[in-house]
């Protein structure tokens, strides 16, 4: 199994689009593996384009998920699991809240790999956020013959997608990918921080905000005295195992540790567009000089801490107009066709994917950094 969580301190530089084509990308890239995303965003954007677009009618569908008995969505594996872990239930079985997108999306859409699968993010996701950091922390357990609960309330609750990325890979060679909110102090963000082996950032080369985040990311995750990973520490030592849950049985919990950077990706890349067949195939030289600048600060980052650097750099293109047409009608990259007409958001008019000129250029440069990224997962 390998699993990523794709998440940086920012908003708006695409993190979900791209996790979207990632998903798809290795789906089709690996037939003989299922692909998974998780989706942590209140937003559902990923969901959104998993489940066929605005076009499509991505967003009534999750809707129709979040309201079908029993509902599909990981709000509903969220709210179980804090039901039923402390409690002495067991673990809910995340394969049982899970979709195939294909199933359920518009007849009229362009079906996704037939391998990928997903659990469906929510809109009363931060609902169930609440009440999820409500969990009391029992009291210790003593007296001569210890009784009652005994467990890190931080920690279980942080294990819980841990728990899902384990009981989804029942061969052992599923990819996952967990999308997740953008803020680092939402419990939703740590238990995709906590739940991938590997981590996924990304900032914007136009956006020296997005640039920043990725350093005040690894700040947030490794800084020794308030990052993640000491918060982690502190709890094992306060709360060593075993734990017992509210019957006074013992509490089995995934291996709680934090992802490890692997990927800077800089997304929405401007390509450097020489003549003929020579174009997209490098960066603007300005962006080549962000990339390089933030490739430097972010290991530097990583050993003011003392912690795992960012081992591999990559680059996105900007999708611009043909990533809104993928994003509003649910579909990937290399799904698109030359010659075919696809709906636009807001308008009555189809774009017309044109099979001269620099179009198929164009194209061809976008799913050739795509598939470059994959390729190194």
């Amino acid at each position: 199994m390998t699993s990523y969580v794709v998440w940086a301190n920012k908003g708006g530089i695409g993190k979900s689009t791209l996790t979207f084509q990632l998903a798809c990308e290795a789906a089709v890239r690996n037939p003989d593996k299922q692909v998974w995303v998780i989706d942590l965003s209140p937003q559902c954007d990923v969901s959104r384009m998993i489940l066929g677009g605005g076009h499509h009618g991505g967003e009534d569908l999750i809707i129709s998920l979040m309201t079908t008995l029993p509902r599909k969505t990981v709000q509903s594996y969220l709210l179980d699991c804090l039901n039923d872990v402390p409690s002495g239930i067991g673990w809910p079985d995340a394969n049982n809240y899970t979709i195939v997108p294909n199933s359920v999306r518009n007849a009229e859409a362009e079906p996704l790999p037939q391998n990928l699968g997903l659990l469906c993010g929510d809109f009363d996701l931060e609902r169930t956020i609440q009440l999820i950091e409500q969990l009391p922390q029992p009291p210790r357990r003593s007296g001569r013959a210890p009784t009652g609960p005994e467990y890190s309330s931080y920690l279980l609750t942080r294990s819980f997608i841990k728990s899902a990325v384990d009981s989804l890979d029942k061969k052992g060679s599923d990819i996952i990918f967990i999308d997740t909110d953008p803020y680092f102090n939402v419990i939703t963000t740590h238990m995709g921080l906590v739940g991938a082996d590997y981590w996924i950032s990304a900032y914007s080369p136009n956006s020296q905000a997005s640039q920043f985040a990725v350093l005040r990311s690894i700040e947030f995750m490794f800084e020794p005295s308030s990052g993640l990973g000491k918060f982690i520490d502190d709890e094992f030592t306060a709360h060593p195992s075993p734990w017992f849950d509210n019957r006074g049985n013992s509490l089995t919990v995934p291996a709680i540790t934090m992802a490890q950077p692997y990927m800077l990706v800089s997304n929405m890349t401007t390509p450097y567009r020489l003549s003929g067949s020579h174009s997209y195939t490098e960066a603007q030289r300005l962006h080549r000089q962000s990339m390089t600048s933030m490739k430097d600060r972010a290991v530097a980052e990583a050993a003011t801490f003392g912690a795992p650097a960012f081992s591999i750099f990559e680059h996105m293109w900007d999708m611009r107009r043909l990533g809104l047409i993928c994003d509003y009608n649910g579909i990937n990259l290399q799904a698109l066709k030359l010659g075919s007409n696809y709906p636009e958001p807001g308008s009555t008019h189809r774009y017309h994917l044109n099979r001269t000129g620099g179009t198929p250029n164009q194209l061809e440069g976008y799913n050739t950094r795509l598939a470059a990224i994959v390729h190194q997962l």
